[in-house]
């Protein structure tokens, strides 16, 4: 009787909870949800992650290739674009923090990489189901590079003192400083500086490239130590002494390259009245030490006239592997078409070129007509043979720019006192082509030029 009674009593209860659906389905749901609500919130978790992972990794793509077409040659450097650039692109989800991020400059074989990481922490919708670890990836571009060879052409001439000067120094200081990297791997950049004015300083190179000069006095001769010449004007011949400046080249090596050996340059016999001196400041060959290059722009004066055709074969000189032997050999310029190497000259003036020579003294009658070579009685009678200064600097200009050599001409025509048309169409004709001549009227904007040579050299330094 019991048994029967309990089994009634069971067959009541599951009667009765059969028809209270309300119960069951509630403790369905809840266990339902209990295992399927986590799930859901790690699914969400994984689409979060996905969508997080692409929008970082297209970021970073973006800004590790804005980083790599910069003008930045150091890891610092590089950081700073790219991280600028990083957090311009960059789309977080809500709740998502950007955890970290690099750049930094790698050298891969004969090339350099920009190679960067990035980490964002995300929102965890799901944070017992698994590891929450930050989204992270990597990115990288391989940034061809190339080696920088420039030879900065500078006028001392006497119409350059004062402030002229004072802004020229400061631009070339900047410009050195913008051009030459501190970092000189895997790519190099040297830089070579040219003063001119009525004639170029060949400092202890002058015996190489000129000759020895021979005790005695030569009459309307090169060679000795002093020379005896026809003067322009007057019926005394004067007697001038040798110096270490250098004049054009004549003959058929007149307007190119040929190495020194080939064909020697011209001599300088200078006035004694101090018109014209042989400039104190010499020839700084290429070199990537940049306190010897700022100390080399702290010597430039400004005195004598305008030969500015000697300083353009002595920028072409500096870089030219023609003449590489004659400098020291962290000084030698590499072979024309030499792989990832570029080869440029920035020349400038603040007037006409007009100074010319015959024989070791200023021509007179091809120079005189500018009236800026000083007097007609410390001028030779005879003129010269290249022509006048502006052809010779054409000629020279056009020769650097043609192949094989291929030299990027910069010109700066630094007008500080007013329009000079005869100076604007020597340096537009020399330049490589018109973006690359440039016609300050200031210190400040002579600065600006400089800013913007050094700016598009670096550009040449890579190759996209």
């Amino acid at each position: 009787m019991r048994n029967l009674f309990s089994q009634s009593r069971l067959l009541k209860f599951l009667a009765r909870t059969a028809r209270d659906k309300r119960g069951v389905t509630a403790v369905a749901f809840a266990i339902t949800f209990a295992v399927l609500a986590p799930m859901s919130l790690g699914i969400f978790d994984v689409y979060t992650m996905t969508e997080q992972h692409g929008k970082l990794q297209d970021a970073l793509d973006a800004a590790t290739l804005y980083a790599a077409r910069s003008n930045a040659f150091t890891s610092a450097d590089v950081n700073t674009i790219g991280q600028k650039a990083l957090t311009a692109n960059l789309q977080l989800i809500p709740g998502a923090t950007l955890q970290s991020s690099s750049f930094a400059l790698v050298a891969s074989g004969g090339d350099t990489k920009v190679v960067a990481n990035a980490a964002v922490a995300l929102p965890a919708f799901a944070p017992m189901e698994f590891n929450h670890d930050p989204v992270s990836v990597t990115s990288e571009v391989t940034r061809p590079g190339n080696n920088l060879e420039v030879a900065i052409v500078l006028d001392n001439t006497g119409s350059m003192q004062g402030s002229p000067m004072t802004s020229l120094q400061s631009a070339a200081n900047q410009l050195i400083d913008l051009v030459v990297s501190d970092t000189q791997t895997p790519y190099y950049s040297k830089a070579a500086i040219v003063p001119y004015s009525n004639s170029v300083n060949a400092g202890g190179f002058v015996n190489s490239v000129r000759g020895a000069a021979t005790v005695g006095t030569l009459t309307d001769a090169v060679g000795d130590t002093k020379e005896k010449f026809t003067p322009d004007s007057g019926s005394t011949k004067p007697t001038f002494n040798v110096s270490n400046c250098v004049s054009e080249r004549i003959g058929a090596h007149a307007f190119d390259d040929a190495s020194y050996a080939t064909a020697t340059v011209g001599w300088v016999y200078p006035p004694t009245d101090g018109n014209n001196n042989c400039i104190t400041a010499a020839i700084q060959p290429l070199t990537s030490n940049k306190t010897t290059l700022h100390s080399e722009i702290a010597t430039l004066t400004a005195a004598g006239s305008t030969a500015g055709h000697i300083g353009i074969a002595w920028g072409w000189y500096m870089i030219s592997p023609n003449w590489a032997p004659l400098f020291p050999t962290a000084s030698q310029a590499v072979a024309y078409g030499t792989p990832h190497t570029i080869k440029a000259m920035v020349l400038m003036t603040d007037g006409a070129f007009n100074t010319t020579y015959c024989k070791g003294v200023i021509a007179g009658p091809t120079s005189a007509a500018n009236n800026g070579a000083g007097n007609a009685t410390d001028m030779s009678l005879c003129a010269s043979p290249n022509g006048d200064s502006f052809t010779q600097a054409q000629n020279l200009c056009n020769a650097m720019k043609a192949a094989p050599n291929n030299v990027v001409i910069y010109t700066v025509a630094f007008l500080h006192g007013g329009a000079d048309p005869q100076a604007q169409a020597i340096l537009a004709n020399c330049a490589t082509d018109a973006k690359h001549a440039y016609v300050p009227t200031d210190g400040t904007s002579l600065q600006a030029a400089f800013q913007s040579i050094a700016a598009d050299l670096n550009k040449l330094r890579i190759s996209h």
